[in-house]
């Protein structure tokens, strides 16, 4: 947590946890309905997630960045889990919550026999647009109180 600048990588984390199980269940639910994994989806958690971190930590450094690209790889698993917790629960006629909370020990395994290579470039592309955009741009005074000049503008 940075005082002076207004940062708070806590509470960002916070928020980018959220918004990536929110996420995570969306991508879930519409990819079990729709039985398509769309790589849209990806794009949307790292949306999602960066954002989050954006406006809850206000932060200006890598380290929210980083943050967000890996709670983003998270959102993305984790969509990919719940996927088949949702497709399991409607195919059984079972409790979403008992299937997802009954194959929870097995998370491991459930991730690894549903893996597909495509999941590699989908998780890449959604850690990309977390990464990418869970930064808060300087505003311009305190670009000229980091260098002691102002900024020049073409």
């Amino acid at each position: 947590m940075n005082k002076s600048d207004g940062s708070n990588l806590v509470l960002g984390i916070a928020a980018g946890l959220v918004a990536a199980l929110i996420a995570a269940i969306v991508w879930g639910l519409i990819s079990s309905t729709t039985r398509f994994q769309i790589g849209y989806m990806a794009i949307g958690v790292g949306f999602v997630v960066a954002f989050a971190m954006r406006i809850a930590g206000r932060g200006h450094d890598k380290r929210f960045a980083i943050a967000s690209g890996l709670i983003s790889l998270l959102g993305c698993v984790l969509g990919n889990y719940f996927t088949v917790c949702f497709s399991i629960a409607a195919k059984e006629h079972a409790d979403v919550l008992a299937v997802t909370t009954g194959l929870l020990p097995r998370f491991v395994d459930v991730i690894t026999a549903t893996f597909d290579l495509m999941d590699l470039v989908f998780y890449a592309i959604g850690a990309y647009f977390g990464f990418r955009y869970a930064i808060t741009p300087p505003r311009r005074r305190e670009m000229i109180t980091e260098t002691g000049t102002p900024p020049t503008t073409p």
